[in-house]
């Protein structure tokens, strides 16, 4: 009876001794787990943070290249506007400036069947300038073409001449110009100072005051006349004008054809 009391008392012992042991085991295996979980969860969070960091430091960046590209956007814009307005005003110009030149080769145009007739009646009028006249402009009319010559300039470029040929007779018409030359009429040729009254008409002089007379323009070329009896009221025409005496009237001899 006692051996079988302590048998089962051994037994019992040893099947509590087991059972601790089991406990005692899963106890600390459950333990490890929960470490390991407990440090699992640490470094996901420390995970989530690092990524939360960069996450915002990366939106500050977008923000700043949204920031950036609205301003360039707005630039870019802004230029736009400006090149479409640059470019109205340039077609503008274009515009004008084509209306412009077919103004111009309208005109030419017209010039250019007029021109000859211009031509013409310029060249008439060469004899009835005055001898300093022609030489000042013996140039511009050697361009103007003759009857039955080629016309190697452009008609421009024969306006030009024409133009210029008749802005120096009208200088020359606005004032009044003393020359000296050879004159030479029936009686003979003296060395004269002539004084042009513009295209109306001259007086001359010799030296002495000896050999005086008039000029009068006409179709075949200037022509020259002695008067004598007017020899006196000439050369103080001369003496008022290069300042030798006081001004006067001075009565002179005048013929207009």
């Amino acid at each position: 009876m006692n051996i079988g009391r302590s048998l089962l008392s051994r037994l019992l012992k040893a099947a509590f001794s087991f059972g601790f042991i089991q406990v005692a085991a899963l106890n600390a295996q459950t333990l490890d787990e929960a470490r390991n979980l407990v440090s699992e969860w640490v470094d996901v969070e420390k995970t989530i943070s690092e990524e939360r960091a960069d996450w915002e430091a990366d939106q500050a960046i977008i923000k700043d290249m949204i920031a950036l590209l609205e301003t360039e956007k707005e630039s870019l814009t802004e230029k736009i506007k400006m090149a479409e307005e640059g470019l109205s005003e340039s077609d503008k110009k274009r515009k004008g400036l084509i209306e412009e030149s077919d103004e111009y080769k309208a005109a030419v145009e017209v010039l250019g069947s007029k021109i000859e007739s211009v031509e013409g009646r310029v060249l008439a009028l060469h004899k009835q300038f005055p001898t300093p006249l022609q030489e000042e402009v013996s140039t511009l009319f050697a361009r103007i073409p003759r009857e039955g010559e080629d016309f190697r300039l452009s008609v421009s470029q024969r306006l030009q001449s024409v133009i210029a040929i008749l802005s120096q007779a009208d200088k020359f018409n606005s004032g009044v110009q003393l020359v000296s030359d050879i004159q030479k009429l029936d009686s003979g040729q003296s060395e004269v100072d002539i004084l042009y009254f513009g295209l109306a008409g001259a007086f001359f002089k010799n030296r002495e005051g000896t050999y005086v007379g008039i000029g009068v323009p006409s179709d075949e070329g200037w022509v020259w006349e002695e008067t004598p009896e007017s020899g006196k009221e000439i050369s103080a025409l001369f003496a008022v004008y290069a300042g030798e005496v006081q001004a006067e009237f001075v009565t002179l001899p005048v013929k207009i054809k």
